[in-house]
């Protein structure tokens, strides 16, 4: 046989494994596997963030690649979600205390030009030209969230508004989830 032909045979069954795998299953199985890929999508970024939270901010114009979580002690510090969308996009966000957030609001209301808009999502919370928001609650804990700009300024990915709408929404999220 020639190698084209072996070729031709390993891509046919290769298309056919995830239709031979999903029949072979029960319902009760498919059911469970479904239900632990929901929870370990909502467990991304310590119960704070997941997969699916990104695709409903975005009306499913951004999915997540991949994640990389840093903690510090028992609770997460931050996350970093890289997205399939673009060259190197990804989204970030920080957790910190109220000395954090101060120091965030007073950096980005000293730069001049872009937008700012205060929104509800704690006890204070900003967006800034469209990609970073900055969130405080009432217990002294603090968010910092940003899109990468690539994703608006160059790919034009999402408008700004849909990146603002996105992020004001996954802020809320995750102070929520504090």
């Amino acid at each position: 046989m020639s190698r084209y032909h072996h070729l031709k045979t390993i891509l046919a069954a290769a298309a056919i494994m995830p239709l031979a795998i999903s029949c072979s299953g029960d319902s009760q199985g498919d059911t469970i596997a479904a239900e632990d890929a929901g929870a370990a999508a909502s467990e991304e970024c310590g119960g704070l963030l997941g997969r699916a939270d990104i695709a409903e901010a975005f009306g499913g114009l951004l999915t997540v690649k991949d994640t990389t979580v840093a903690a510090m002690g028992d609770e997460v510090a931050g996350c970093m979600l890289f997205l399939d969308e673009g060259a190197n996009n990804r989204i970030n966000f920080n957790i910190g205390d109220a000395e954090d957030f101060a120091s965030r609001k007073d950096s980005q209301m000293r730069q001049t030009g872009g937008t700012h808009e205060a929104f509800d999502a704690g006890t204070e919370a900003h967006v800034f030209n469209g990609i970073n928001v900055i969130a405080l609650n009432e217990d002294g804990k603090s968010l910092s969230l940003g899109l990468s700009s690539a994703a608006i300024e160059e790919e034009n990915l999402l408008t700004r508004e849909q990146s603002t709408t996105g992020l004001k929404l996954l802020a809320q999220r995750i102070m929520s989830r504090l």
